[in-house]
């Protein structure tokens, strides 16, 4: 799922400007182990691209079923009071490479928290909050516009961990006051519950090992004014092919927060990506990972909702090479037809300088208009 998943434990203070998406969950079968739960999401988009780098793109529209999943949920409370449960999300697209998307178990208590084991979203990204997570449909820079127009080596999406759905632990505390804290550690980003040969998979094959995500956010409210405001660090180890200490490691700051007041919500954020994965010589010649800001606003009445948004990214490049900039504009709109069934338009106004990231420059500049049928059921 592209929209990241909100915070553990948090209150609605946001939900009034995202997309009302029918509940995806419905009861299929009920054991002495565990009550089960069956839903699952299908997206069809249709997109259209108009850009200046077209060589081999140049029919100017696509279909594409971007996300096809199942969900499975399984959970239980024992006598003591401690809830638990397993959730599995199957991929269902013709080309997908693995039969599952996430796997991961859960235990939580309402005294310590919540300790989350398998492949799951960590915690830097399930702390952090900025402007996306107010936007609706497709949620402007975090939806698909990178997948029909062509930014190179550009930082062209929101998102700030590099462990993705690899296996780690996670843990979350309680809220109290206000604020809860979240880690989790992932031993190495090219493992999952897939990996059958685990010494098949080396810590020198230029993944990224030992990374800790860690995070705290702040929810509160004054009258019917809601805030979230968070900060989150992810750090770990860079690995070569050649075993050597010779690229930049994860050192990944994020700031951010998102403000709601009635249909209104507004977001910003800004993520630094420092010189991750970026050998030392380059590092040396002035380049690094980069960095992206993000801010938005959007309004959401009924079943209808609209935003706006602004990204910009720029990653520095070595010495006497043009930085590869990314300038995004985009404009949302949502409508929920029916339970279960949400219309979504987005039309986004892009800018990319240096994709190539070399001295002989290569611009793009173009627009993309998405039109996508959001199932979940």
């Amino acid at each position: 799922m592209n929209k990241k998943s909100l915070l553990l434990g948090t209150s609605a203070l946001v939900t009034a400007a995202f997309v009302g998406t029918s509940a995806m969950a419905g009861q299929v079968g009920s054991k002495d182990a565990m009550s089960v739960t069956l839903g699952g999401e299908f997206r069809f988009i249709v997109g259209f691209t108009d850009q200046d780098v077209s060589a081999g793109y140049g029919r100017g529209y696509e279909f594409h079923g971007d996300e096809v999943e199942v969900f499975v949920n399984a959970s239980n409370t024992a006598e003591n009071g401690l809830e638990y449960g397993v959730s599995i999300e199957l991929n269902g697209g013709g080309s997908d490479a693995t039969a599952a998307d996430e796997a991961w178990a859960y235990i939580e208590s309402a005294q310590w928290g919540r300790v989350e084991m398998g492949d799951q979203d960590d915690a830097t990204d399930r702390m952090y909050v900025e402007s996306d997570d107010i936007l609706v449909g497709r949620a402007g820079p975090d939806g698909d516009q990178a997948d029909f127009f062509q930014f190179g080596g550009a930082i062209a999406a929101t998102g700030n961990t590099v462990t993705g759905d690899a296996t780690k632990l996670i843990y979350f505390t309680p809220r109290f006051a206000g604020f809860q804290l979240g880690g989790s550690l992932t031993p190495d980003t090219g493992v999952d519950s897939g990996t059958a040969d685990l010494f098949g998979e080396t810590d020198n094959d230029g993944d990224f090992e030992n990374v800790f995500g860690l995070g705290i956010n702040w929810e509160g409210s004054y009258d019917e004014i809601g805030i979230i405001l968070s900060l989150t660090g992810e750090f770990g180890d860079g690995e070569s092919a050649s075993g050597a200490n010779n690229v930049g490691d994860v050192e990944t700051i994020s700031v951010g927060g998102v403000v709601t007041y009635g249909g209104f919500g507004f977001g910003a954020g800004y993520v630094d990506f420092a010189e991750q994965g970026i050998a030392n010589a380059a590092q040396a010649g002035g380049a690094d990972a980069g960095q992206y800001w993000t801010v938005g606003a959007s309004y959401q009445t009924g079943p209808y909702g609209v935003s706006l948004n602004w990204f910009e990214s720029s990653r520095d490049n070595a010495a006497g090479i043009a930085d590869t900039d990314v300038e995004i504009i985009s404009l949302d709109a949502n409508y929920v037809v029916s339970a279960g069934w949400d219309l979504s338009a987005a039309l986004h106004l892009i800018e990319a300088d240096n994709i190539n990231g070399n001295a002989a420059n290569t611009n793009n500049e173009g627009t993309v208009f998405l039109i996508s049928n959001n199932f979940a059921f």
